[in-house]
């Protein structure tokens, strides 16, 4: 509620914070005005204050409305400061006039006809009590209005922030999946040919883990023992290709339901270590991977063998990890570290 009647642009809104606004001005005038015959009568005061709040009013009303939908967005917002301090110049020449011609006219006839004193100013002294009211509440509207742009700049630079990493993290999120997707697919495939009894397991994992990323994964936190199963089947699929070849380690320490990950962040590091180490032995291939959870502390430990390398390779392992770091950078700054 309080943040519509403040942001809102809805006309209902408007109108009940500009009256407010004006309300509360009308009444503290009023109060100050009053206190000058206050000793001398109290009822004639505050029917003299009254009758001056409400005829300085207009002259306030004038010059904060200049000031917050004339020179600010117009000159001040805008860079054009030359003619914005010309403005509030004028401006401050108008109200102090403006006000001293009103104090003539029409509040010393008024103070006369209560009876009340109505010592003589001097034009100086005239336009600078006109000028102190007008400014104070000028300066006040302009201040707001300043305050409210720049709350809403800054709101809306962080929904831009907001979307930006949004888009990078999908776009990062896209890479990874399309080279573990084909791996598993011809290695499908070759199950298939084969009539291996192997392949309905294939595919059920496979299914699991695609249900995972599509829908899970929308999430901005999934949980961490889902991105571990996910884990295990993306490797019990690596070692239904593999066979007898490959030794792979596995262990698990600490983790609770409650505990929670951006997701697909350690996959790429598992998929690291198969693309660029395992699959490059012609011997026995081996993979250690071991994660510990700490007082809310991930640790993860991907080891593997690594043959001598062409530039090419290097370079292929260096995008996919990079693409990881980028990630690590967006979702966990200055709380991660990374290794390699």
């Amino acid at each position: 509620m309080l943040e519509s009647l403040i942001f809102s642009r809805q006309r209902g809104y408007v109108w009940a914070r500009h009256l407010l606004f004006w309300v509360v001005w009308f009444l503290y005038f009023t109060y100050i005005y009053a206190q000058k015959f206050v000793l001398i009568d109290l009822r004639l005061a505050y029917l003299d204050s009254f009758y001056e709040a409400a005829i300085y009013l207009p002259i306030h009303i004038s010059l904060s409305y200049i000031l917050i939908y004339v020179i600010i967005p117009r000159y001040l917002l805008q860079s054009r400061y030359l003619l914005a301090v010309l403005w509030v110049l004028m401006g401050f020449i108008f109200s102090g006039v403006t006000s001293h011609l009103f104090t003539i006219w029409f509040v010393n006839p008024i103070r006369e006809s209560l009876g009340l004193p109505n010592p003589q100013v001097s034009l100086f002294f005239g336009l600078m009590a006109g000028l102190r009211g007008s400014n104070t509440v000028a300066g006040f509207a302009g201040t707001i209005k300043l305050l409210k742009y720049w709350y809403q700049k800054k709101t809306e630079n962080e929904a831009l922030q907001r979307e930006k990493l949004a888009v990078e993290l999908h776009v990062l999120k896209a890479q990874l999946h399309p080279h573990f997707l084909f791996n598993t697919l011809n290695n499908l495939y070759g199950h298939i040919i084969s009539e291996s009894h192997q392949s309905g397991d294939i595919v059920l994992k496979l299914s699991d883990m695609l249900r995972y990323m599509l829908y899970d994964c929308k999430a901005e936190r999934v949980p961490l023992a889902g991105e571990i199963r996910m884990l295990k089947n993306y490797i019990d699929l690596e070692k239904l290709r593999y066979g007898n070849r490959l030794d792979v380690s596995f262990k698990v320490t600490g983790v609770e339901p409650a505990h929670a990950i951006a997701p697909l962040v350690l996959l790429p590091f598992v998929e690291n270590a198969f693309k660029h180490g395992a699959s490059q032995e012609l011997d026995q291939a081996w993979i250690s991977v071991s994660m510990l959870v700490q007082k809310n502390e991930l640790s993860v430990k991907v080891i593997n063998p690594v043959p001598p390398q062409s530039e090419t390779t290097r370079k292929e392992a260096g995008i996919g990890l990079a693409n990881v770091e980028k990630r690590l950078k967006m979702l966990y700054p200055d709380t991660h570290s990374l290794k390699i």
